[in-house]
């Protein structure tokens, strides 16, 4: 967590160092302005031949080059990639700690335990949804409203906006999300307690699925026995029911949201 908040204040304190202020930010526009005669930068977007790799950065203390996969078919991750590369090169290449990156999803995971790629992450969290900017976008709460409407406005993903909700508004939440009916992965908030059931998603869940291909990001939640999501013990306490808003999206992906109040405790 401290990495990711040491990358954040960088990439808002560079957004203010080159005048930045409105939404959304492009990464390849600020690689442009980043460079100069005294550091050599260039960021751009060609093929792979591994669908694997997303991005890949390379250079030393006079300049550096960024490689995007062109492959990738999402906005959001496209300029996520970029913003992650940009910020190996501001934290890391300019700075000699490494001269390298080749950095694939697993790289850029919430949960890769890795410091140099958590500054990255949270660089490129600061870099396309700078707190100041994005903090009048919405009334804070997690919801599917909310993160798309960060995510529209700032060109990010949706899996990028909550997590940069989590990092904001403290929000006991998580994301899980499924494809074909099969766990894929989940992210959640620092302050999440209970633990995720890695379960394939019942018939009952699939029924509650929004379909987000057309456009029905509800900000409605739907309260669930929270042994169907979560193991309910947590320490002393026991919770007794969870909110979820689910919706599906292309390639079978399911993402679902999950929160909770004191009010789903036993008392």
């Amino acid at each position: 967590m401290i990495e990711e908040q040491r990358g954040t204040a960088d990439a808002e304190s560079l957004l203010e160092d080159l005048g930045i202020d409105k939404l959304p930010i492009n990464p390849f526009q600020v690689a442009s302005e980043i460079n100069d005669e005294s550091f050599k930068l260039l960021v751009e977007k060609q093929p792979f031949e591994s669908k694997n790799i997303l991005g890949k950065a390379i250079g030393n203390d006079k300049g550096a080059l960024v490689y995007v996969n062109s492959n990738i078919d999402d906005i959001g991750r496209l300029n996520f990639t970029a913003a992650h590369e940009l910020g190996h090169v501001c934290m890391h290449i300019m700075n000699n700690v490494q001269t390298s990156f080749e950095c694939s999803a697993k790289q850029m995971s919430s949960s890769f335990n890795d410091p140099i790629e958590k500054e990255a992450n949270g660089f490129a969290s600061g870099l396309l949804m700078p707190k100041h900017l994005i903090n009048s976008l919405t009334d804070h709460d997690i919801n599917w409203a909310n993160i798309k409407r960060i995510k529209d406005e700032c060109g990010s993903s949706l899996e990028a906006s909550f997590r940069r909700m989590c990092a904001l508004y403290k929000e006991p939440s998580a994301l899980v999300i499924h494809q074909n009916g099969r766990f894929k992965r989940f992210v959640s908030s620092s302050n999440f307690a209970p633990y995720i059931e890695m379960a394939p998603m019942t018939s009952e869940q699939k029924i509650l699925c929004a379909d987000g291909l057309n456009d029905e990001f509800l900000a409605d939640f739907e309260s669930v026995d929270a042994m169907d999501w979560v193991n309910p013990q947590i320490k002393s306490d026991t919770l007794h029911s969870i909110f979820t808003s689910s919706i599906s999206l292309k390639n079978d992906i399911t993402y679902t949201l999950l929160k909770y109040d004191d009010e789903c405790f036993d008392e």
